[in-house]
């Protein structure tokens, strides 16, 4: 094209100089057509040039896009394994059950049996009683400590209970003349420290609960967020699906379906460059990821505090009476250690944290 135009010039030049008289020597000729030869090949070769570059640069695009599907790919496997993972970890029943065991009025793993501890403070009242059945009495106040069993959290509350076997009991001042204000408050003070151990338990454990049920919610929304990020990648990539075939579908379900590196290189080798990846998925990503390692860390901190919060209470019990059996405080105390010990590196191990960020550098890239 280019050699056809620069001779249909010349040729006009040509004729024109000889129209007006002006013959052109033939070797002026030959030399402008050689000149016309070189600067036309050299303009092909320039031309090849920029279609190799611009074909690499295309198949590069296409290996970058496919190489940022596949990354993304990796990165969500991760992360739903890691939010799998920190639901076991809010739902360890193991250290959950130990620590809700302890909060029982019936045993002796506080180094004491309350409920024998306030028959014994009673006894000296019943002794005194004379209008009163003193073993149905002392059913009453057994039946009081079965709250915990029916309690919606199967916990005791032990506040509760004490303000009613207080005021149970204080009625017997009123009924039974021999039983003074000194004997309720004689019972009152010998109860009292043993009703703190296990209201602190009680507090203890409802915080806890408390706790990891607000990250049970955040896990659930991170769940949520991973699932969308998923949709909007297959949808970017097979235009034939709709959001809603995919909206009923897990985490897991997805990535089987459509996550696979063979069905994600063949829509993209199919595409004619129409498929591109999303801009905001990379920030997805990140957002992601850092959600996972702020749950995780405040699980951790949440967690780390009631095991310290319950080694205290465990500790301090020990001081409260010469009859508290301290063995059994220590046997309990060495348990509860060696399994938060046991899960603590079980936690960081299972997790991948570290394999999730660095899956997500891929991404990043």
């Amino acid at each position: 094209m280019l050699t056809k135009k620069f001779l249909f010039l010349l040729c006009v030049v040509i004729v024109w100089l000889n129209v007006h008289g002006q013959k052109v020597p033939d070797s002026i000729l030959i030399k402008n057509l050689m000149l016309a030869d070189t600067a036309n090949m050299r303009q092909m070769d320039q031309l090849r040039k920029e279609l190799s570059d611009l074909k690499t640069q295309l198949q590069r695009q296409e290996r970058q896009k496919f190489d940022k599907f596949i990354a993304s790919s990796s990165f969500l496997d991760a992360a739903i394994s890691s939010t799998n993972n920190l639901q076991s970890l809010v739902l360890k029943e193991s250290y959950r059950n130990r620590i809700a065991s302890l909060n029982n009025p019936t045993s002796n793993e506080l180094g004491f049996n309350l409920e024998m501890e306030i028959q014994n403070a009673l006894k000296p009242l019943l002794q005194k009683a004379k209008k009163t059945d003193t073993d149905k009495f002392g059913q009453v106040v057994q039946s009081f400590l079965e709250t915990g069993k029916r309690s919606p959290v199967s916990l005791f509350p032990a506040g509760n209970v004490f303000t009613s076997i207080v005021g149970m009991v204080g009625s017997l001042t009123v009924k039974e003349k021999p039983i003074s204000q000194e004997d309720l408050n004689i019972f009152i003070k010998s109860i009292e420290k043993y009703f703190n151990e296990y209201e602190r338990l009680y507090q203890s454990n409802l915080q806890f609960n408390k706790d990891m049920e607000q990250i049970k919610s955040r896990l659930n929304l991170l769940q949520d967020d991973i699932r969308l990020l998923m949709q909007d990648l297959i949808l970017s990539v097979d235009k034939t699906i709709k959001r809603q075939q995919l909206k009923s579908l897990s985490s897991e379900e997805l990535m089987l379906r459509y996550f696979e590196s063979k069905r994600i290189s063949d829509l993209l080798n199919n595409s004619k460059n129409q498929i591109q990846f999303p801009q905001d998925a990379i920030k997805s990503c990140k957002e992601i990821a850092n959600n996972i390692q702020r749950i995780y860390n405040d699980y951790t901190l949440i967690y780390n505090n009631n095991f310290k919060e319950i080694k205290s209470i465990i500790s301090d019990t020990k001081n409260i009476s010469p009859m508290v059996d301290q063995i059994q405080l220590n046997k309990t105390l060495k348990d509860l250690e060696s399994l938060y010990t046991e899960s603590k590196t079980m936690d960081s191990d299972n997790l991948r944290l570290k394999t999730l960020f660095d899956r997500l550098e891929f991404v990043i890239q």
